[in-house]
Parts: structure tokens; C-alpha cells; sequence
């Protein structure tokens, strides 16, 4: 309950977009994201938040077989990191840790664009950089790296 409270609006709205996402309910998501991205001026708006919505925008357009949308989503979302950090990304990520999701949806989101059109190394670079930096293999990597070895096609994983 009391944890509840430390989200802000703006994570609220995220969660209810990866909510609808998870569903199915695209549109329902999209209007979630898109909500929070129409309000990035408010100063109440967390920077994570914002990487978060781009990252929703990026999976839709990726479900909408929209690579091109949905590479300019998951490349803003990695500038937007690149500055955040200065280029030097945390090492060491985990699932379970709020904080990092943003980064991780960001990692996984581009490695399941390259997967899926067609430029394995770059994906695997990055299952290998996400699985390096997640121990626990949260987000189940590993399955995405054998399939690649295995030359699956993207749909085929599961």
C-alpha cells in the first residue's frame, strides 16, 4: 500500500500501458504511453518515465510489424539513456529492481528489432550484453541467444 504512494501519476500511466500491452489491449496501451509523452514539459514527469513511454511505443510499433517506427522509438529511448548515463551504462541489471526495467525493456527492445529484421549479430550482441548484465535472466535471454544459434526464425521462440 504505502509503496503505492512512491509511484507518481506518470508511473501509474506506465504501469497501466504495460498493463494493456501485456493483454493484448493495444490501443488502450498506446493511449497510456502516448499520454505520458503529450505531457514530457511537466516538470513532475520522471526521466524514467519518459524512457518507459518511448520503450511502449517501441514494442507496439514492433507487434505492429512497424520496424521503422519502432526503431526510432528504441533509438530515442537509447539516446536518451546514452545521455542520462554519459555512455556508461550500469553493469549490472536486474528484473526485479524497478530502476532498471526502463533499461533493460530499452536493451531487449532493440535486440527483438534486430532479431526480428533480419540482423542477427547486432541481436545477439545485445541478448549477450543484457544476459552479461542480468545474472538472474530475468527477461529470458537465453532462449533468444539458443534460437539464434539454432537459426529460428523470431516467431518460432517462444
Amino acid at each position: 500500500m504505502f509503496a503505492a504512494l512512491l509511484i507518481s501519476k506518470y508511473g501509474h500511466i506506465i504501469a497501466e500501458g504495460w498493463g494493456a500491452y501485456e493483454v493484448g489491449n493495444y490501443e488502450r496501451s498506446e493511449e497510456h504511453f502516448q499520454e505520458v509523452l503529450n505531457n514530457e514539459d511537466d516538470p513532475k514527469i520522471g526521466f524514467f518515465d519518459l524512457v518507459e513511454a518511448h520503450n511502449g511505443m517501441g514494442a507496439l510499433s514492433l507487434a505492429h510489424k512497424d520496424f521503422f517506427d519502432a526503431t526510432r522509438w528504441y533509438q530515442e529511448s537509447k539516446y536518451m539513456l546514452d545521455q542520462h548515463f554519459e555512455s556508461r551504462w550500469p553493469k549490472r541489471l536486474d528484473w526485479a529492481k524497478k530502476e532498471d526495467r526502463p533499461i533493460m525493456r530499452t536493451v531487449i527492445g532493440l535486440a527483438h528489432l534486430y532479431y526480428r529484421s533480419s540482423q542477427q549479430e547486432k541481436a545477439k550482441e545485445l541478448y549477450m550484453q543484457l544476459l552479461y548484465a542480468d545474472k538472474h535472466d530475468g527477461l529470458g535471454v537465453r532462449k533468444y541467444l539458443e534460437a539464434l544459434d539454432q537459426k529460428k526464425k523470431f516467431e518460432e521462440v517462444e
